[in-house]
């Protein structure tokens, strides 16, 4: 421990603010003249709704004896402090108050260093009711943190108000957000990364409950990736910055319904999927529906554990995030724009299987549609006009079905029954090629994507008014979260409008009609677990909804949460 001696001297030093210098005369402190806090005093501090209390005290005080009791009264003080300081340095006493240790509750003051410092003790950090100024890039949460109350307590700094330092609905602490000092490349002089923001890993999920249809949420995950910032040819670093949803971005601006809880994140970093899969689980999404692709998939799943791959983020969802494993995962399958050539035939089918050996075959927690006892893992295909394209060359699906049969058989090898292929875009099989293709093994639907399945989209309210899913058995029901584009994406969709209580209803209805079909699949596909830019707020929460949408989740599937379920899993 460090001599009683420099703490005091420490404590002087830091002190000197309240002390305004000596001379013949000092004045009291310009805010409440008249007063000096009752921490001069050799009191305790006092706090009434965050504020310290000050107490009546001379003008002015002289140079002679008053200037001594003074003096006398922060010997007294500091004493106090120190001790409290070494007790709690030395790993014995109760929480420590940052008011009590200096921190100002008005917000007025910037508290960075003071609060960097307690924190750094390892000892439960208390915050009474008010508002704190930080600006630092990190906090260490180790020992703990507690808040007078969840609404009476705010860490914030000097570009937003919000706050920074956040819970969940539960209590939970997640952390300082990511990137809260909204750093890009400009400000870090290069493509550097981002280092500001200190999460907290998440607590276990609960396993989720049977529920009468399942909802596979669309993970498209753009944002914060390492592949973004060093390697200039997989797209603009903005994405990994976040900077087009800064406080002082250009076109659209800022929009806090687009701003994470986690904050501006990097998206593979384990501990934010971690804490993104908790919350899926938690408001009842049964599974992911995992997007990604190349041109050459066998070599790009060979070195998916690189950082700088475009599949990193997969490689850490799957390897090093624990609540992941409570939901179900349905990968996109290879499908390459190439041209019709044996050479790609085969890179592409080699991709297919490198797909079910590697990932459906180690990783069990796939998602499987059943049909009465029969299970089929199910792939779903971004582009089936693509997989036709190398196959058949557009002429019919002959080869294409061929090739679809030897995946099944697969499957069929590792003790299942086939596969279930969910295909955007797809080229529906006749009654006589469906037969044959279900003889094989192979169950295929037609899905969607971002597909509204709304007559007008001019509004998300009219989107919802509007909606008209399909009611053919051989079709997956879609939904959207929303579908209004931000600049600068290229997507440029408009319609505004979206809100929890309009997405709840639009779920709700394709809820319904699932349920009043029991020959359609019992599954609903839903875009987007984090299209941020493109589509909107999705079921993560943000800074604008907290878990608006992902309450409206449960609450669209809490009406008929007790009747069986007759496929899925």
């Amino acid at each position: 421990m460090r001599p009683w001696g420099d703490q005091f001297m420490d404590f002087v030093a830091r002190e000197r603010s309240l002390l305004h210098g000596f001379g013949p005369w000092r004045r009291a402190p310009d805010k409440n003249p008249g007063y000096i806090p009752t921490r001069l005093s050799g009191s305790s501090t006092l706090r009434s709704g965050g504020s310290t209390l000050w107490k009546k005290r001379m003008k002015y005080v002289d140079s002679g004896s008053s200037c001594l009791a003074v003096l006398a009264a922060c010997l007294l003080a500091g004493g106090c402090r120190c001790m409290r300081e070494a007790e709690e340095e030395s790993g014995q006493g109760n929480m420590i108050d940052v008011v009590v240790r200096g921190a100002d509750p008005t917000g007025r003051i910037d508290a960075t260093g003071i609060l960097t410092r307690l924190h750094r003790l390892g000892r439960p950090v208390y915050y009474p009711n008010g508002t704190y100024l930080f600006n630092g890039a990190t906090l260490d949460f180790s020992g703990g943190v507690r808040f007078e109350s969840p609404a009476g307590v705010i860490v914030r700094n000097d570009i937003s108000p919000s706050p920074i330092i956040v819970f969940d609905d539960d209590g939970n602490l997640i952390g300082l957000q990511q990137n809260h000092l909204e750093q890009n490349e400009l400000e870090l002089g290069g493509p550097l990364p981002f280092r500001s923001g200190s999460l907290v890993p998440p607590p276990p999920g609960r396993p989720l409950p049977t529920l009468p249809v399942d909802i596979l949420a669309h993970w498209y995950n753009d944002f914060g990736l390492e592949c973004r910032r060093t390697n200039r040819g997989s797209g603009w670093i903005g994405w990994y910055y976040w900077s087009w949803n800064f406080h002082a971005a250009p076109g659209d601006g800022y929009d806090p319904s687009r701003h994470p809880l986690l904050g501006f994140y990097r998206g593979d970093d384990p501990v934010v999927l971690d804490w993104q899969c908790r919350w899926l689980c938690e408001y009842d999404v049964r599974g992911v529906i995992l997007a990604w692709s190349s041109r050459d998939p066998e070599a790009a799943l060979a070195r998916w554990d690189r950082p700088a791959s475009s599949l990193y983020w997969l490689h850490q969802l799957f390897n090093r995030t624990p609540n992941f494993k409570l939901l179900k995962y349905v990968m996109w399958a290879p499908t390459p724009w190439l041209p019709s050539t044996p050479e790609n035939r085969a890179r592409v089918e080699r991709g297919w299987i490198a797909l079910v050996e590697n990932i459906y075959l180690r990783y069990p927690n796939r998602y499987s549609l059943r049909v009465g006892d029969r299970r089929y893992p199910v792939l779903y295909l971004w582009e089936e006009g693509a997989v036709r394209g190398v196959f058949d060359n557009f002429r019919g699906a002959e080869k294409t079905h061929a090739f679809y049969a030897r995946i099944a058989r697969r499957f069929q090898q590792a003790g299942f029954d086939g596969v279930a292929l969910f295909a955007r875009h797809p080229y529906m099989p006749k009654t006589a090629e469906r037969a044959r293709l279900e003889q094989a093994g192979v169950l295929h639907f037609r899905a969607y994507y971002s597909d509204p399945l709304s007559r007008d989209t001019r509004t998300y309210r009219k989107l919802v008014e509007n909606f008209e899913p399909p009611s053919d058995p051989h079709t997956i029901v879609n939904s959207v979260t929303a579908r209004h584009s931000h600049t600068p994406h290229p997507s440029r969709w408009k319609c505004p409008g979206s809100t929890p209580a309009l997405f709840r209803e639009l779920l709700s209805k394709a809820v319904r009609h699932v349920r009043s079909r029991p020959s359609m699949p019992q599954v609903i596909t839903c875009y987007n677990v984090a299209e941020w830019a493109e589509g909107g707020p999705g079921l993560q929460p943000n800074m604008r909804d907290r878990f608006g949408y992902l309450e409206a989740v449960r609450s669209a599937l809490a009406p008929t949460c007790n009747q069986d379920k007759p496929k899925g899993k």
